[in-house]
């Protein structure tokens, strides 16, 4: 058994096109999320959505016929279908979770809020990068924070999938 994280695949994004490389919402299901989920996703495997998974009934019905145990961290968009749906695709939905000593949320914490965690596994951001200011005003990568969002994850590994020991590994 494996875990999984994806973040933001908006399967079913009518204007999807316009944000990622797609011809149509049709394609981006198709092309990105099923052939991702087909390589790298087996039946014992655990994939945490985290947040804006499906925006109409069809691409929640298309997560529900896959593989896999899913839990749903909730996003701003997951109010597109209805709870009751999502509760029959998912096997948990969460607004946020404490998951291995890590934070589990769609939008990133404040870093006062990360209190002794080993950091914050997000998404929402899209390819946008949690930064902060140094003691001398230059802006560095936040390494508290781990973008899990298909639009950082896909174009560095051709999967909208990142693993629990990849984040492992970045945390240290």
């Amino acid at each position: 058994m494996s875990v999984h994280f994806c973040g933001d695949p908006h399967l079913g994004h009518r204007n999807i096109a316009k944000f990622r490389p797609f011809v149509d919402s049709t394609e981006h299901n198709t092309t990105l999320f099923l052939d991702s989920w087909h390589k790298t996703i087996r039946k014992n495997d655990i994939v945490y959505f985290m947040g804006d998974a499906a925006f109409d009934k069809e691409s929640l019905d298309l997560i529900g016929n896959l593989r896999a145990r899913k839990i749903l961290i909730k996003g701003n968009h997951d109010d597109m279908v209805s709870s009751i749906d999502q509760a029959a695709v998912f096997e948990e939905i969460h607004g946020m979770l404490k998951y291995k000593g890590m934070w589990l949320v769609h939008a990133p914490l404040h870093p006062d809020e990360i209190r002794g965690r080993k950091g914050v596994v997000h998404g929402h951001v899209h390819n946008k990068s949690i930064m902060k200011k140094t003691w001398y005003g230059t802006k560095v990568l936040d390494k508290r924070y781990f973008n899990t969002c298909v639009d950082v994850i896909y174009p560095k590994t051709k999967s909208m999938f990142v693993s629990l020991d990849d984040i492992k590994t970045y945390f240290g």
